[in-house]
């Protein structure tokens, strides 16, 4: 896969192929699964932004403590945390695991699957999803850059992540066409009702 930057074989190789057990513990810390989904998604957009990702020893429980620690701030910002979820998430500590090389195979497999999804997704949901979530721009500045209202931005972005997590939970289960021509009926409908 000659597209791929070092990052992401780095990526593919030594994190997405626990990408079962961070959406699992993800789960476990929020009890959501949506709310998990983001926490792993914004895990994984953290890792993308390092710069000295190659230096990180253990990637898969460097990801598991991003995921904690995201989940703890997010609490504590939203000022719900009681005291057993607050203990809970101080004993659900990350496990230690090392890949087996089937499953690298299969995780470099998924990537590619997941670059292939992201390219399939209306322009405007991939730039809002691109802009927020690899950029890491605020959602002010990527409506800005966009042209966009922040409400507008957030169904974008709502529809694009929506649609990654849909196409990848049912790739082996349907068609690609299926999965290709969906998103743009979605995004579709808010050109419709006069959204950019």
């Amino acid at each position: 896969m000659a597209w791929l930057r070092p990052i992401d074989q780095w990526f593919a190789d030594r994190v997405f192929v626990f990408q079962s057990k961070h959406r699992a513990y993800a789960m476990r810390l929020t009890g959501d699964r949506d709310e998990a989904e983001d926490l792993v998604q914004e895990a994984y957009a953290r890792l993308f932004r390092l710069t000295n990702w190659a230096e990180i020893a253990n990637p898969h429980a460097f990801t598991m403590r991003v995921i904690h620690n995201e989940a703890v701030e997010r609490f504590r910002k939203a000022q719900v945390v009681q005291l057993d979820r607050s203990i809970s998430l101080q004993a659900l500590e990350p496990v230690d695991e090392q890949p087996l090389p089937d499953r690298i195979a299969i995780a470099r497999d998924d990537l590619q699957r997941m670059a292939g999804h992201f390219e399939n997704l209306p322009e405007r949901c991939r730039e809002a999803v691109h802009l927020r979530k690899i950029e890491n721009l605020s959602p002010r500045e990527v409506a800005a850059k966009m042209e966009i209202s922040v409400s507008t931005l957030e169904k974008h972005l709502s529809k694009g992540l929506r649609l990654l997590a849909k196409w990848q939970s049912v790739d082996g289960h349907g068609t690609d066409e299926t999965r290709v021509t969906e998103p743009a009926d979605e995004c579709r409908t808010m050109r419709n009702h006069g959204t950019k």
